[in-house]
């Protein structure tokens, strides 16, 4: 899990937050309002739709500790190019780190997992 600066330019100013998401960038687990410091965290993750939307990387926020729920179903895969994404499975449902999957939901590394 990393924090994330949200960097979209949205025509409302309403302003950006901050995000702790996991490596995929598809579940959201904390976050801090734009303005303040204080972060808020859920008690179990929730899904965020990252597609059409800028992030930077921040590093980890002093003092806050979350431990990474365990997920059994976790693999590394390499991808043609030799990125490494990551793979998880929960309640049947497959995600991937690639930008593919982001964009598409789909992608040939959890093809390859769907037919196992």
């Amino acid at each position: 899990m990393k924090f994330y600066q949200e960097t979209t330019e949205w025509a409302d100013p309403f302003g950006n937050g901050v995000y702790l998401l996991d490596d995929s960038k598809t579940k959201m687990y904390a976050y801090i309002r734009p303005g303040s410091t204080e972060i808020k965290h859920f008690k179990t993750a929730i899904r965020i739709d990252t597609r059409g939307r800028k992030f930077r990387l921040l590093p980890n926020q002093p003092n806050f500790v979350i431990a990474e729920p365990e997920n059994p179903d976790r693999w590394e895969v390499t991808g043609s190019r030799g990125d490494v994404y990551v793979v998880t499975q929960e309640e049947g449902q497959y995600n991937c780190s690639c930008s593919g999957f982001k964009y598409r939901g789909t992608c040939r590394h959890v093809k390859e997992f769907e037919t196992k």
